[in-house]
């Protein structure tokens, strides 16, 4: 999709208002953006008037992708310039037709005035690549996001998870078959005080569908400038406004400082919070359970039927590059890419069927013969394979260091073994012994293999039902389980000075870190006790897409080469448990992440932020549904 057919689409309010006349080719507009600055200042009247987020907490506006640029940097401004606004804005926008960066910038030259050129190219430098799913862009350090919803407005309207306080709809909600508007879909989640911009024509429609949903209209308001064009409804319902953890109590006690630990303790740091974070490895080391482990690879995972699991994979990459964009090389050694070579004839089609019929942007993805493939690794391959040049070479021990920088976050070196409810939503966290080492309302349970044991004695795999019947509370869970895995650190002259993207396919090969590539790895069930061994490096070697020289092999005969082992927490079907518990308030589980820490970390943050703030979720209702504890 081109930027004139989003330049046209914006500029159909400037039409409407202005007389302007638009060219039918894909040639600029004529006076666009002298006329924006006057149509400006009437659509900021107007749609300010109709806002109700003073003093708020938080407030979400829905928007249907129709102008959606010019509702942005209004909104925006909006908020920035008026004393009483709400703590933190979220404008979610719906989008079919969704704009690559490139053509944002276009967009932005050809349709805005000057003085919003800045925040433009601050808002361009953060768009993302065109994927189908939720993105999420913070700005104004953290109080005002965008949320995008790419993808049939119909099915994402279905599948978000938000609570709207607010909508500005245009051409993007109407029936093509009636040319009224659609608005049951959206009022779905409108919360019990409402307000919505809509098409004066649609009252009738507006109207039966606020009826449908249990609102009643309070005020109805048309603009002055075009009594005929725009209709602003105020609807109320007799339901409690939500109420969220964060109005009430903004600290949280995380167990476990891993990956999954530190992911939700810098997310809810960065959303206001005190976090103190638990995890007995910290009397040893700042990033617990990484130590040595000098790096490792997040890539993103494709799939003919683009199913669950690469769903997710592709959100919780996206939250990564979202999250670390800034963060230093001691955490993010490259942002090198990856390729990943076919393994077999079987894979190899399944791996190029996939990018072929997803359609993917080639920015995110593309297959690339034997001879690019050796190009982009700077080494004799010899095989065809796919690049994702979203593929970054981690530090996990500095990456949790990095997430747990922020002094809203304390880093506490004690184990807890079980939880125990109080009075009043209070949860105390004990040791084995019984000591109460902390008490708080919101508990999040990150600690890998630990999850099981400290969810069993505290009693919450089981839940009583209202006949007094006790069953399981969350079977799934039953499954998890221990996997052992142990990589080799390899000086980079013995392998010609290591790869220049990372190299995934029956193993891994990464790009040299401090003079040392990393290669990996095995994967054995149930694995007590994981540790660097002589079997395990040659069961590596036999993974990598070389012929290992005489040099390599003989050192590792001779038990030369190091490594590091560490233990990976699986669970049936290899999806994570992120979410609250229904039957205990308060206890948020964050699991199972098995060989996608880096994957899942910042997602699941963001997302049991998001539903702790009471904010539009980064994430599809079903995928939610799926990795719920239940």
């Amino acid at each position: 999709m081109t930027s004139t057919y989003h330049v046209l689409q914006s500029a159909r309010l400037l039409q409407d208002e202005q007389g302007l006349i638009l060219s039918n080719d894909s040639t600029p507009l004529h006076a666009t953006a002298q006329t924006f600055g006057r149509l400006g200042q009437w659509y900021a009247s107007f749609v300010s008037s109709c806002l109700q987020w003073q003093n708020k907490a938080r407030y979400t506006i829905a928007l249907d992708g129709t102008c959606f640029a010019m509702h942005l940097m209004l909104l925006r401004q909006l908020w920035q310039n008026d004393s009483q606004r709400c703590r933190r804005l979220h404008l979610l926008v719906f989008e079919e037709n969704p704009l690559s960066r490139e053509d944002f910038y276009r967009m932005a030259a050809v349709l805005y005035p000057a003085q919003w050129q800045a925040a433009l190219n601050e808002l361009g430098s953060h768009w993302p690549c065109v994927l189908p799913g939720v993105h999420r862009i913070d700005l104004a350090q953290g109080n005002v996001t965008i949320t995008l919803l790419y993808g049939d407005r119909h099915k994402m309207l279905k599948n978000v998870h938000a609570s709207i306080d607010a909508y500005i709809l245009a051409d993007g909600c109407r029936q093509p078959e009636t040319g009224t508007g659609n608005y049951e879909d959206w009022l779905r989640y409108a919360s019990p005080a409402v307000s919505v911009l809509a098409y004066a024509q649609d009252e009738s429609a507006l109207r039966q569908a606020l009826k449908t949903e249990g609102l009643v209209v309070r005020e109805t308001r048309f603009n002055l400038a075009n009594k005929t064009k725009y209709l602003h409804v105020q609807a109320q319902s007799g339901r409690p406004m939500p109420v969220y953890a964060a109005d009430h109590d903004k600290t949280a006690l995380v167990i476990g400082g891993g990956l999954a630990g530190a992911g939700v303790a810098h997310a809810l740091a960065l959303r206001g919070w005190r976090v103190k974070i638990f995890d007995p490895a910290f009397a040893y080391a700042g990033s617990a359970g990484q130590r040595g482990h000098i790096a490792a690879a997040l890539t993103p995972l494709i799939s003919v039927d683009d199913n669950f699991k690469s769903r997710l994979s592709r959100a919780g990459t996206l939250r990564a590059h979202a999250r670390w964009r800034d963060f230093p090389a001691s955490a993010i050694p490259a942002r090198c890419g990856t390729l990943e070579l076919s393994r077999d004839k079987g894979h190899a089609r399944d791996l190029a069927d996939a990018i072929e019929i997803m359609q993917f942007p080639r920015e995110w993805c593309r297959n690339v013969s034997q001879n690019e493939a050796a190009a982009l690794a700077g080494m004799a391959l010899d095989r065809s394979g796919a690049y994702f040049s979203a593929g970054i070479l981690v530090n996990p021990e500095g990456l949790i260091e990095t997430l747990l920088e922020n002094e809203a976050i304390e880093r506490v070196a004690a184990s807890v073994a079980f939880l125990l409810e109080k009075e009043n939503g209070q949860w105390e966290l004990l040791a084995a012994d019984g000591v109460t080492v902390a008490s708080g309302q919101t508990v999040v349970v990150a600690a890998g293999l630990q999850t099981l044991p400290i969810l069993k004695k505290s009693g919450l795999l089981q839940k009583t039902l209202r006949s007094g019947a006790q069953v399981q509370a969350i079977p799934k869970m039953n499954t998890l389980h221990p996997m052992g895995g142990e990589v080799m650190h390899v000086p980079a002259g013995q392998v010609g000075g290591g790869p220049r993207c990372v190299i995934g396919g029956e193993g891994y090969f990464l790009p040299a870190v401090n003079g040392m590539c990393v290669m990996g790895s095995t994967y054995v069930h149930n694995q007590a006790i994981p540790g660097v061994s002589r079997k395990g490096q040659e069961t590596i070697l036999k993974k990598m897409p070389f012929l290992p020289n005489d040099s390599l092999k003989k050192a590792v005969q001779n038990n030369e080469i190091t490594g590091w082992a560490g233990m990976r927490a699986v669970m049936q079907g290899r999806l994570p448990v992120i979410g609250q518990l229904n039957h205990a308030k308060g206890v948020w589980v964050a699991a199972a992440y098995a060989s996608h820490g880096l994957t899942w970390s910042s997602l699941a943050g963001d997302v049991i932020g998001a539903m702790l703030e009471g904010e539009p979720v980064p994430l599809e209702r079903d995928l939610l549904k799926a990795i719920a504890p239940r």
